[in-house]
């Protein structure tokens, strides 16, 4: 026992841990006092971010800009060491928050995701349909200057048969239209000029409505390739993403505090105590002595 106890007393001690400290393998990216900040460093950055901030960042050719903020991140960071700025006790405590902050950050995002399925954003929009309640219409226009050209155009654009893109190519005084035969895309109608969303209210899709005399002195033909009262899932759906991982870990958070809560105690009306036997008025038997 002896001898366990000398060669247990013999192991030397755990190195204190250095608060920061990232591996430093891989490509050198540059060297500060002799030590390399490395691509390993760099990609432990990247992991650290959400995924959509990350692929922001790559679409936008913004990697050297983060790698430029990890080297100079490190040369503040080998100063703050030789300085032992971690051994301040002000500064332990930050980093220990910072470390607890840390966890539970990458708890919720991963409860975010795991409980945002696309099935889970498909029940939110099926029960907030009335926030994508739009009436909108998908057109396409031929701009003429006057009013015998634009019933010309509404003429042969209406006509059975008629190529649209080919008469707005011909016709119209736009020269995209050339290209995309006047295609104007979803517009909402509460967004249109008064003239424009009442010639279009009521049109079907396929109609071909005008001529219509804008501000200006020109005049449009619309045709309305398609309407719709809701704006489709699939246009929404990114949108609304945050907004439901921001309910779900709120839901999250609820749950937890609610299992975790100390049980109230049931506080039952007290029991009557007994009552105390009169000996006051009590008549004794024979025999009974006072």
């Amino acid at each position: 026992m002896f001898a366990l106890l000398s060669l247990l007393a013999c192991q030397p001690e755990a190195p204190e841990r250095v608060p920061g400290d990232l591996p430093r393998t891989g490509e050198t990216l540059e060297t500060i006092n002799g030590k390399n900040v490395t691509q390993s460093m760099l990609d432990a950055h990247l992991r650290a971010m959400p995924a959509e901030v990350r692929t922001q960042l790559e679409e936008q050719g913004a990697i050297d800009q983060l790698k430029d903020q990890v080297i100079v991140q490190d040369t503040l960071y080998q100063e703050a060491l030789k300085l032992n700025v971690h051994q301040d006790e002000d500064v332990k405590a930050m980093l220990v928050i910072a470390e607890r902050e840390a966890l539970v950050e990458a708890l919720l995002r991963q409860i975010a995701d795991e409980r945002t399925s696309d099935a889970a954003l498909q029940e939110w929009y099926e029960s907030h349909k009335v926030q994508f309640r739009k009436d909108e219409v998908n057109i396409r226009q031929i701009v003429v200057q006057d009013a015998a050209s634009a019933q010309a155009a509404f003429d042969k654009a209406s006509a059975p048969g008629a190529d649209w893109a080919a008469v707005a190519g011909e016709l119209s005084i736009d020269p995209r239209a050339k290209e995309n035969g006047g295609e104007i895309g979803w517009v909402s109608k509460k967004d249109m000029p008064p003239q424009l969303a009442g010639a279009l209210e009521g049109a079907a899709a396929g109609a071909v409505i005008g001529p219509i005399e804008v501000p200006g002195g020109a005049y449009l033909v619309l045709n309305v390739v398609d309407v719709r009262e809701l704006v489709p899932f699939e246009d929404v759906k990114a949108e609304i993403k945050p907004t439901v991982q921001q309910e779900v870990v709120r839901d999250y958070v609820t749950e937890l505090r609610e299992a975790s809560a100390p049980a109230e105690a049931t506080l039952g009306a007290p029991e009557a105590a007994p009552a105390a036997e009169d000996h006051a008025g009590h008549d004794h038997g024979p025999g009974e002595g006072h």
